[in-house]
């Protein structure tokens, strides 16, 4: 019962989250999109965001150390370099409620004909070099961290990612890979994914929890892992 609520939990993230974040590396530096580009489902490649979307930014530097990176009010965000072995982004794109005519991204307070309410808080971490430091949590958000080196993986190879959130590891989490849920971590917040592809790799996962703040029913956040494997 557990196991089929928490599946539940991660089809309504996604569906309410509909798109995709990614950083690309491109012109000697990364910059961070969402959109369809690496989705199997329809929409467009790239879709913008608001510039107050991103709200933390860090990189993991080759030694192991983290560096803040500046969240300058642009759209889309980007950093000048591809030296860090990791960049993780905490974003939120607020409330949301949805109505019978329409969602708006508003809160539920003074929305006529709300029928469920939400506020949307994402994240995503790329990996571009298995490092110190890249084996554990870089941020206190819901996020999904490889055991070993996803870089050095190939199609058909299983990957453990540890879920966490608050940096402890974070059972009963559903993840999905390719559009599809593949199954819940454990009590270890662990779980085993197998690569069904080369090239660019997503790995989501999604909780929802009640709100008590009077704005949304519920918060749901989501994260992303993001690397790249040999075609």
């Amino acid at each position: 019962m557990r196991r089929t609520l928490a599946l539940l939990t991660m089809l309504v993230g996604r569906s309410v989250c509909a798109h995709d974040l990614w950083l690309e590396r491109e012109a000697g530096g990364i910059t961070l999109y969402q959109g369809h580009k690496y989705s199997a489902h329809g929409g467009a490649e790239t879709v913008s965001y608001d510039v107050a979307f991103v709200k933390e930014a860090v990189g993991l530097e080759p030694g192991g150390r983290t560096k803040p990176l500046p969240v300058p009010k642009q759209t889309p965000w980007r950093v000048a370099t591809t030296d860090f072995s990791a960049i993780h982004i905490s974003a939120s794109s607020g409330y949301w409620t949805k109505t019978p005519w329409e969602t708006k991204n508003l809160p539920k307070t003074g929305v006529t004909g709300a029928i469920k309410s939400w506020l949307s808080e994402e994240s995503v971490k790329r990996i571009d070099r298995w490092t110190p430091g890249t084996d554990r949590p870089l941020s206190d958000d819901l996020e999904i961290t490889p055991t070993v080196d996803p870089l050095a993986l190939k199609p058909g190879d299983k990957l453990v990612v540890l879920v966490t959130e608050g940096g402890k590891p974070k059972g009963g989490v559903p993840v999905a890979y390719g559009e599809d849920t593949r199954g819940a971590t454990g009590e270890d917040g662990r779980v085993a994914i197998r690569l069904r592809h080369g090239g660019m790799q997503l790995i989501a996962a999604s909780v929802e929890t009640p709100l008590a703040d009077g704005k949304a029913d519920v918060a749901i956040r989501s994260a992303i892992l993001q690397f790249e494997i040999a075609k």
